[in-house]
């Protein structure tokens, strides 16, 4: 009988050993996922100005008093646009009240940030393109307590970003005289930059994969091939006397890009809306 209460007590033992080990390995977690956020529909047509939002989810979060979770960007490689504040901002949404406004007045702002402390299992984050290029951004979730950081894991998310400038000029042709007026010629044009990176090649023509635009401006559609950092045009050349043509539209409503693409089907990108400036 001696023996079979010693054997009881080696199972309990070793059972709770078990148990406590399992608690540990599971307190000592840090497993997140991140999210493109589904409020953009489309994620091939990003733009540099453009603030995107990322939403992340914590894996059995643990909410025990001293845990914090820190989330942090990795920074590490410039060739990939990881560059904090310079490839891009991130950031954290957070309410800020106005010099002399009352409690209720506050407003909602984006903040940059080098870490963002997370409160909850389910938020948000922001990161503000600054730099054209194809973009390998990772994040380091750190989980913390008691000061100490016991756990962290990390995911990387990836998306394209190019820059597009839409402008109009115009030029006089010719002077007017005693017998006729001044010529003038307004041009229509656009530039696009997909990067400096070696691997910045987004809507850049290679050996697989050809690139294609039609615009759509004031109702009528121009194509063409594009040519990444050369000015390309996006409405005919319009021709006037005695002055500059005033522009019928300051908004190209829409620029498509078209990829045909080796053995695979083409890849249509749309931007809308673009804004023309006057050079």
């Amino acid at each position: 009988m001696k023996k079979y209460f010693i054997f009881i007590l080696v199972c309990l033992a070793s059972c709770s050993e078990e148990n406590s080990s399992s608690e540990t390995i599971h307190q000592n977690e840090a497993n997140f996922t991140i999210s493109k956020n589904s409020e953009r529909s489309a994620w091939n047509n990003i733009q540099v100005g453009e603030v995107l939002k990322f939403d992340l989810k914590i894996k059995d979060f643990d909410s025990s008093a001293g845990v914090v979770y820190v989330l942090k960007p990795i920074t590490t490689d410039a060739t990939k646009h990881q560059q904090n504040k310079i490839d891009y901002n991130f950031q954290e949404e957070i309410k800020v009240l106005p010099s002399g406004l009352l409690v209720k007045d506050s407003i909602v702002a984006k903040i940059t940030r080098d870490s963002i402390i997370l409160k909850k299992a389910n938020s948000s984050f922001f990161v503000s393109i600054l730099k054209p290029g194809n973009f390998v951004q990772g994040y380091a979730l750190h989980k913390m307590q008691s000061n100490k950081y016991v756990a962290a894991s990390t995911q990387e998310m990836l998306f394209s970003a190019v820059k597009i400038e839409a402008y109009t000029r115009s030029v006089q042709t010719d002077n007017s005289t005693m017998f006729s007026s001044s010529k003038h010629s307004r041009y229509y044009e656009f530039t696009i930059d997909d990067g400096d990176q070696t691997n910045d090649l987004y809507l850049t023509d290679s050996d697989t994969k050809q690139n294609s635009y039609t615009a759509l401006y004031n109702g009528k559609k121009y194509d063409g091939n594009i040519a990444i950092n050369t000015v390309m045009t996006f409405s005919e050349k319009v021709n006037t006397e005695k002055g500059p043509q005033i522009v019928p539209d300051w908004i190209l409503s829409e620029l498509k890009s078209t990829q045909k693409r080796n053995h695979e089907p083409d890849n249509i990108i749309t931007y809308s809306n673009l804004n023309i400036k006057q050079k």
